[in-house]
């Protein structure tokens, strides 16, 4: 029914409108939601697959909850008459441009979250300011449904991990800590990806905005709930590690070993949950009697939208419908654009590159270690030998053209897992080929040696050890459709306490070979 109240509580005709401007609104913006899921159904569907792991499976409840929220505030919504206005069509050229950005690097958290601005923009064009004032709240907890947070993984774990040993030192435990290995008299812990507390920070922050906008009306309190449900899961996924070592090692390993630990988390996890909300219930603040069609007035703000318009109001809500999709369309056929074969691509050969004494080659690998990257174009091993020490030399190529490939990316590991564990990571500064770098240095060891690993990345021409440079200059040379590609380049030396500093052999070895060589660029 198009009706509305006016101030005196008695309902307003739109002179004999045939379609309200809800049913209107509606419509259009379902329309423009099908298409912009058609034009970045990739990205929507990464997030579908990311919402069945276990690290963003509350992604499955944003959308409803969201969805729910809208519908309590119906009564409130009913009041308002929704107009499109112009002011996010900027906004949404932006958010475009940043995906294209982020899709040239290969960024797929940054596409994910511009995907899902772009729905809250929209949605705040087609129904206005106003109306999207009264649904703040649910449509900023769609930002929830990206799944943000894989980052701060290694942060966390390393975290963990100090805190842990810091605590089990106050109580007396003996303790050693190498990288995220946690060593007592009982056995050996890792503090692994698994037990970074990722799945506890990130639900938490989701339901600590949740719990902040239905508990709390000033900002101060928000904000500050909002902080706690940050800090509290990080904390309590510390004193749990540290909790589940000293069960173990006070118990002998017979409790919190196994699938018990795992459980153990789960538990606490909710307890100190259920705690916070408790706590956070006690400086709950309540509004009075929620507003209803029948009580609230039209006032103010909301009044200018109860101005009678008939074909206008339709001809404004399709035409941003109309300027908002050819916004959003230019990034994902740009897109298109920049991944179209050009006929200039270029084969990049790897050749083994050649050294100059002391440096010889190797035809037997005397490090036993490999580097896993992720779906690479092709790659290259070579062993070398100086003084009787092994070393060996690794590079990933990713040829221009290459799409489901990503130069910089959580999947490419450095070393396997099940055969190497990290001790420690650091920066050496070093030259290559007289250009000034910050190598990436890692220290990894296994049941028969311990390696140093250096690696970075080959980009536009030009050598970094800098994830963002690195990313920064893949989308320069997309831009520009450069043929050369990329590559990651990692070398590795055993750490022998007879040898020399493993640091200054692998700066002679850089001094002494020709990495241009085994990246020669061969046009078509």
């Amino acid at each position: 029914m198009d009706r509305f109240l006016n101030g005196h509580g008695q309902p307003v005709s739109l002179n004999g409108s045939h379609v309200s401007p809800w049913a209107r609104s509606c419509l259009v913006l379902s329309l423009s939601l099908a298409l912009i899921g058609v034009l970045y159904w990739p990205t929507g569907r990464a997030i579908l697959a990311l919402w069945h792991t276990s690290s963003f499976s509350h992604g499955l409840l944003i959308v409803p909850i969201s969805m729910y929220l809208i519908w309590k505030r119906r009564d409130r919504l009913r009041l308002l008459r929704p107009a499109p206005v112009l002011w996010p069509l900027p906004l949404l050229v932006i958010l475009g441009c940043a995906w294209l950005l982020a899709h040239l690097a290969a960024i797929d958290v940054v596409q994910q979250f511009c995907f899902v601005a772009m729905v809250i923009v929209l949605v705040w064009g087609v129904i206005g300011t106003v109306v999207a004032r009264a649904m703040l709240m649910p449509l900023a907890f769609l930002i929830f449904a990206v799944p943000l947070g894989q980052a701060f993984v290694p942060k966390l774990q390393d975290f963990s991990a100090w805190f842990a040993v810091k605590a089990l030192d106050l109580c007396g435990v003996p303790v050693l800590l190498e990288g995220r290995f946690i060593s007592v008299p009982t056995g050996k812990w890792e503090v692994a990806e698994a037990c970074s507390g990722i799945r506890y920070l990130t639900s938490s922050l989701a339901m600590g905005f949740l719990f902040a906008g239905l508990m709390y009306r000033t900002w101060v309190r928000r904000i500050g709930f909002f902080l706690a449900s940050a800090v509290v899961p990080i904390v309590a996924n510390a004193v749990r590690v540290f909790g589940i070592v000293l069960l173990a090692y006070i118990s002998g390993n017979r409790i919190a070993a196994g699938v018990d630990h795992v459980i153990y988390g789960w538990i606490f996890f909710t307890l100190v949950m259920a705690l916070l909300l408790v706590v956070g219930g006690w400086w709950r603040e309540t509004s009075g009697q929620p507003p209803s069609a029948t009580t609230l007035p039209i006032t103010g703000t909301d009044a200018k939208h109860f101005k009678v318009d008939r074909q206008p109001d339709t001809r404004q809500t399709v035409l941003f419908a109309c300027l908002s999709l050819a916004a959003v369309s230019v990034a994902p056929i740009s897109a298109k654009v920049f991944w179209a074969p050009d006929g200039k691509s270029a084969r990049v050969k790897l050749l083994p590159p050649t050294a100059s004494l002391p440096i010889r080659s190797s035809g037997t690998d005397g490090i036993g270690w490999k580097p896993a990257f992720f779906a690479p174009s092709t790659e290259l091993e070579q062993s070398y030998e100086i003084q009787t020490q092994p070393l060996k030399l690794c590079i990933a190529y990713y040829a221009p053209e290459q799409r489901d490939a990503k130069l910089v990316s959580s999947a490419n590991a450095l070393f396997d897992k099940k055969l190497w564990s990290r001790i420690k990571e650091d920066y050496v500064a070093t030259r290559i080929e007289g250009q000034k770098l910050n190598i990436h240095e890692t220290f990894i060891r296994s049941s028969q040696r311990s390696l140093i690993v250096w690696s970075w990345y080959w980009v536009d021409g030009e050598y970094t050890s800098s994830d963002v440079l690195a990313k920064l200059l893949l989308v320069k040379t997309r831009f520009l459709r450069d043929p050369r590609g990329a590559a990651i380049i990692a070398i590795a030396v055993e750490d022998r306490p007879d040898q020399a500093p493993d640091s200054e052999i692998l700066k002679q070895f850089l001094e002494h070979i020709s990495l241009r060589e085994a990246l020669t660029f061969n046009p078509r």
